[in-house]
Order: structure tokens, then sequence, then C-alpha cells
């Protein structure tokens, strides 16, 4: 799968991680089979990440780093006690955004899309209603006519996620689901509304109401959200445990501007690769600050 990375400039073959056992669960009778009795249920993500909490997962990084090119140097430390632990590693944020601008909130893969008139989104040629992502009618219909960004985090990202602008948490919601995998493999079984999610509305100082939704995915363990009322820019909002996730963000009509580029790629088919800090848009209307 290509995905189109914006520092480089060019097309780059996304290694996508345990495609062949992938493969078998969506593509055979008995891989469907096991996905509908255990494998996308929590209980069994949950029994895998404790494997991965283990000391001996411990010599599974070295060659996950060097297969994923990842450079140790850019986080806090370079030690760890299993590969979980690895996985949900941390690092410093920063930007140099101005304040009107609208940054990635997460190192993933980002697709844009316009929210329709009667509150449904048209991604990867699956159609969903709001109300079925949010769970929350009276909190989707102040959404129509606005923006969804979709950041899909790959299983050698680094897994943890920031806000992108100061404010405070109005509400959270958490709904039960199951866990597929993200990746188009698993289209048909409408992940972003049949898999577990957090929603938080969110009340930001540049960007209005956002609603912001976080995805749990095959073999994700954890939702990890970080509780707090208020928060600021490039404060960490949460982090997943072992596993390639989602975050989904809804913004109102006329908030935003989403960069030219983006938008061009999407259009295209692919997905934009960005990085926590990154521009990605603009307060629709407002100059730099």
């Amino acid at each position: 799968m290509q995905i189109w990375n914006r520092d480089q400039q060019c097309f780059e073959q996304e290694q996508e991680y345990g495609l062949k056992k992938l493969h078998f669960l969506y593509g055979t009778i008995p891989g469907r089979m096991m996905l509908k009795t255990f494998v996308c249920r929590r209980w069994f993500s949950e029994l895998l990440a404790r494997k991965q909490r283990s000391r001996s997962s411990v010599n599974r990084i070295e060659p996950f780093v060097k297969k994923y090119h990842i450079d140790l140097s850019e986080y806090n430390r370079q030690q760890f006690q299993s590969f979980d632990d690895f996985f949900t590693r941390q690092r410093r944020y920063h930007t140099k955004a101005p304040l009107s601008a609208l940054i990635a909130i997460a190192d993933a893969r980002l697709s844009c899309y316009e929210i329709c008139e009667n509150l449904t989104l048209n991604i990867k040629n699956s159609v969903y209603s709001l109300e079925e992502l949010t769970g929350i009618r009276s909190v989707a219909e102040q959404y129509a006519k606005g923006y969804c960004l979709i950041y899909r985090l790959a299983v050698q990202d680094y897994h943890r996620y920031v806000f992108g602008d100061c404010g405070c948490v109005k509400s959270v919601k958490e709904i039960d689901g199951v866990l597929h995998t993200i990746r188009p493999i698993a289209r048909q079984y409408r992940v972003f509304c049949t898999n577990h999610r957090i929603c938080s509305e969110l009340s930001t100082k540049h960007f209005g109401e956002v609603l912001q939704i976080e995805v749990g995915a095959l073999t994700v363990g954890k939702i990890n959200n970080i509780p707090t009322q208020h928060f600021e820019r490039l404060q960490e909002k949460g982090y997943f445990s072992y596993g390639g996730s989602t975050i989904i963000q809804l913004f109102q009509k006329d908030r935003i501007v989403i960069e030219e580029d983006i938008l061009r790629r999407n259009q295209e088919g692919y997905e934009v690769k960005v990085k926590i800090g990154d521009t990605i848009g603009s307060v629709k209307g407002r100059k730099e600050c």
C-alpha cells in the first residue's frame, strides 16, 4: 500500500505488519470463524497484551527497530523492560506552527473527508452516519457540512497522541465493541462504528467544538486517555497499547481549512504521512498569530 510522505515529497510503500496473518483471518473461512468467535474480542487482545508486557518480549524490540528504521534517539530513553514498554515510549513535543494553525495530533497516515448535510461520511467506499460513530445524535448534528480527519496509526508508529489546541473537556463517552484491524482488508466490517472507541467532546480556543474519537483495533489491549478537565496545545491526551489504531476528529462547518496538498493527495486516493506538530490546516478566515 502506497502513502504520500509529505516530508520527503515522495510516495513510499508502507511495510504492513503481520500481513499474512491478516489475509488468513479476513480472507479465509477458518480465519473469519476465528474472528467471529474470539480474535476480535477485547479479552483476547488483553491476553496478547499481557504477552507483550512480559520480560521475554524485550527480545522483539531490536528486530522491530531495525525493520521499521525507528530512531530511538528521538525518545526520552532507549532501554525498555518489555515490548509494551517500548511500544508506549514517550518523546518531547514541539511545533513551529502559529496558534491559528491546525496541527497533527499524532504520527499517522492522515485522510480528510467532508461531512455530508445528512450527517454521513463516505470513507473508503463505506458510508457511516455520525450517530453510528459517536452514539450521540444530538452531538452529531452539530457537525453537518464540517470536516472529518482520520489518523490511522500503523503498528510501527509512535502511539501517543496530543491535544491540538488549548481548551476543556466537556464530556467523555466510552462505546463498547469488538476489535477489527483498521486496515483496508477489514473494510466490510465497518470498523469505525463496530470497534471499541472513546468519544470526547472538546471545547477549544481556536477551533470551536471538536469531537475526538479514539478507535481501538485488532490486538490493541487498551485506549489509555489521561484524565483531565483543561488542556494546553501539545499536552499529551493519551496513548494506545500494543497494536494499530485510529483517531477521528470532527470539526464544525466553516471552522478549518485543510492544506491543499493534503486534500489533493487524499482525492487521489492516498493517505498522507504526518507527525505530531505538523501544520495540516488553519482556522478558516483568520490570519496567522
